[in-house]
């Protein structure tokens, strides 16, 4: 099996677990303290590994300018998504969250078209609808 498949199915798992944990958290915290501590926590257990190696810290900074403005871009949506997602776990439960959430692979399909011109087939629109189909269903019958 695909080594790059394994690790999605277990980010799959363990996004799972974290939602299902978070609802539990959220119910006597606010989505801005938990997106802080979480963060906080990220930064304490990954910085020993940055140590280990800094030559790709090097690489990244020496990337350009316009890889450079991609990152902070992106962990700046990054960081509004993480609230967003705590919110709605916290507003209307991980279960309803997670099946909105889930649409998520369309708009990367449609983002990269826009912004980095790379064409979808087909099956990317077919998913995609199935996808929202699936979400909406599933939101409307819970």
């Amino acid at each position: 099996m695909n080594l790059g498949f394994m690790y999605a199915i277990g980010a799959a798992i363990t996004w799972g677990m974290v939602y299902t944990i978070d609802q539990r958290v959220l119910s006597g915290t606010s989505a801005i303290t938990l997106l802080f501590i979480d963060s906080l926590i990220t930064a304490i257990v990954v910085l020993p590994f940055v140590f280990f190696d800094l030559q790709p810290i090097k690489e990244l900074f020496s990337s350009g300018k316009t890889n450079l403005l991609l990152i902070f871009l992106s962990l700046f949506l990054a960081v509004i998504a993480n609230f967003l997602i705590l919110s709605a776990i916290k507003s209307i439960g991980a279960s309803s969250a997670s099946i909105i959430e889930i649409a998520y692979p369309f708009f990367v399909v449609l983002f990269s078209f826009f912004f980095f011109k790379a064409v979808p087939n087909v099956y990317f629109f077919i998913g995609g609808l199935l996808i929202f189909i699936g979400s909406a269903l599933i939101t409307y019958f819970h």
